[in-house]
C-alpha cells in the first residue's frame, strides 16, 4: 500500500480499499464462507452452498491437520453445562466450519480468547483471512469486551495492511459507536493499541487522529477517553499529533468548566509539548477572570500557576486585575487569589486593590474572604515585601473592633493582636 501524508492521496486509497472489500467478499461468497451480514443463518446456508462448484484451487495446506482443532472450553467436556456458549455439543469441531458468531463467541471467553490469539500468533494467512470477517463484522463488540479486546488487538498487529486498513475505516466512520467503544473501560484499551499500531502508516494514523479531533470534547470529559487523548500526546506521536492540539485549543474552555473535564484537562496540560503548548496556556490565562469564579475552572486557573511559569502569571495577574475583590469573596475565586498570592509578581497588585478598596472590611469579615486576608498578612511579613505588610495592617487596624465581634472577622482580629502585639 503507498502510504501518503495528504488527505486526497488518502482519499483516493480509500476508495480503492473499499473495492477490494467488495472483490473479497464476493471472494467469500464464492467459497461459500459466511458473511457477516447474514452470519445469523450461516448454519443453515452451509449445506447448499458447500454443493456449489469452487472455480478456486483448493490450496496444499502447509499446517497440520490439527491446526484447526478447537477444543473444549468447559473444563467438563460439556458445552451445555458451560457457561461459554457453543453451538455444536462435539469435544472438537473443524475450524473452518465455524460461523463468524460462533468465533465470536470464542472471542468473549477467556480460554476461547487466548485460543483465538494463539491461532493468530501462527502468522497464517487462512485464520487471519477467517477472522477479518469477524473482526470486522463485531468490531465494537469485541473492541469492547473484556477478553474480545484481546482477540482484536492481537488481529490488528497480526492482520496485513489491507485488512488494518478496512477495520479503521469501519471504525473511524462510524462517530458514535467509535466514541462508545474509546469511553469504554476495555474499549479505551482497544483505542490505544489500535493508535500504537498505526503510529508507522501516516494515512491511518491521519484518518484515526481526525476521527480523535472530531470527539476530543466527548472524550476528554471521561477518564478512560482522556487517555485515549494522552496516548497521542506521547513523544512517538510529535508532528503528527497537531489535530488533537487543535482541539484543545478550541474545546479548553468548555472543559476546564466541567466536573472531570477539568481534572482530565490538567493532565492533558501535564503531556502537552511543541508550540501549540503556549497557546493553549495563553488561551487559559487571558480567560482566567472567568474560570477563576467557576467551581471546576478555578482548579485549571491553578493549575497553570502551579507551572511557575512568568509569563503565564504575568498573564494571569493582568487578566485579574480588578477582580481581586469580587473573587475573594467567592468560595472558588478566594482560592485563586490565595495561591496567587504566593507569587512574588502578583502580591503587591493584590494588596494594592485591597488597600485601594472601601471593601476591605468586608472581605476581612467575609466567609472566605478572611481567609484571604491572613493568606496576604502572611506572605507580606517576609523581609522584602515588610513596607506593603505594615500598610495592610494599618489600614485593618482601622476595623480591629467591629472584626473583633465578627464571625469571620475575628480569625483576622486574632491573627494581628497575636502577630502584633501591641495592636490588641
Amino acid at each position: 500500500m503507498e502510504k501518503s501524508s495528504t488527505g486526497s492521496d488518502f482519499e483516493t486509497e480509500c476508495e480503492n480499499l473499499l473495492r477490494c472489500f467488495d472483490i473479497l467478499e464476493a471472494i467469500n461468497d464464492a467459497t461459500g464462507q459466511t458473511s457477516i451480514a447474514d452470519s445469523s443463518s450461516s448454519s443453515s446456508s452451509s449445506s447448499s452452498s458447500s454443493s456449489v462448484p469452487v472455480p478456486v484451487p483448493v490450496p496444499i495446506p502447509l499446517y497440520s491437520e490439527n491446526l484447526w482443532a478447537v477444543r473444549s472450553l468447559s473444563g467438563r467436556g460439556d458445552f451445555g453445562t458451560s457457561d461459554f456458549r457453543f453451538p455444536l455439543a462435539l469435544q472438537t469441531i473443524a475450524f473452518e466450519h465455524c460461523t463468524n458468531h460462533d468465533l465470536f463467541s470464542l472471542a468473549q471467553d477467556e480460554e476461547g480468547s487466548q485460543y483465538l490469539q494463539e491461532k493468530l500468533s501462527s502468522g497464517d494467512s487462512r485464520i487471519l483471512d477467517k477472522l477479518f470477517w469477524v473482526v470486522s463484522g463485531f468490531t465494537f463488540e469485541l473492541m469492547s469486551g473484556q477478553y474480545g479486546r484481546f482477540v482484536f488487538g492481537k488481529f490488528i498487529e497480526s492482520c496485513n495492511e489491507s485488512q488494518l486498513a478496512l477495520i479503521i475505516l469501519k471504525i473511524t466512520f462510524q462517530d458514535q459507536l467509535f466514541l462508545l467503544a474509546s469511553v469504554d473501560k476495555f474499549g479505551s484499551s482497544s483505542v490505544k493499541k489500535l493508535i500504537k499500531v498505526v503510529a508507522q502508516s501516516p494515512p491511518l494514523l491521519y484518518h484515526v487522529m481526525s476521527a480523535l479531533k472530531r470527539l476530543f470534547k466527548f472524550l476528554m470529559m471521561t477518564k478512560p477517553g482522556s487517555s485515549v487523548i494522552l496516548k497521542c500526546l506521547e513523544p512517538s506521536y510529535n508532528h503528527k499529533n497537531d489535530f488533537i492540539y487543535q482541539a484543545a485549543l478550541e474545546h479548553c474552555l468548555y472543559l476546564a468548566c466541567h466536573e472531570q473535564g477539568c481534572i482530565n484537562l490538567n493532565n492533558f496540560i501535564d503531556n502537552m509539548k511543541g508550540s501549540r503548548r503556549k497557546q493553549i496556556l495563553h488561551l487559559i490565562s487571558v480567560n482566567a477572570a472567568s474560570l477563576s469564579r467557576h467551581r471546576s475552572g478555578n482548579y485549571v486557573v491553578q493549575h497553570v500557576l502551579n507551572l511557575e511559569d512568568p509569563f503565564l502569571i504575568d498573564a494571569i495577574c493582568f487578566a485579574l486585575r480588578g477582580h481581586y475583590v469580587d473573587l475573594s469573596l467567592t468560595k472558588c475565586g478566594s482560592f485563586v487569589v490565595q495561591k496567587f498570592l504566593k507569587y512574588q509578581n502578583a502580591v503587591h497588585y493584590i494588596v494594592e486593590e485591597l488597600l485601594n478598596s472601601d471593601q476591605i472590611l468586608q472581605v476581612a469579615s467575609d466567609k472566605y474572604g478572611n481567609y484571604v486576608i491572613q493568606t496576604a498578612l502572611v506572605e507580606t511579613m517576609r523581609q522584602d515585601r515588610l513596607s506593603v505588610h505594615q500598610r495592610l495592617v494599618t489600614k485593618l487596624q482601622q476595623h480591629l473592633a467591629a472584626l473583633r465581634v465578627m464571625k469571620y472577622g475575628s480569625n483576622v482580629y486574632k491573627w494581628i493582636t497575636a502577630s502584633h502585639p501591641g495592636l490588641a
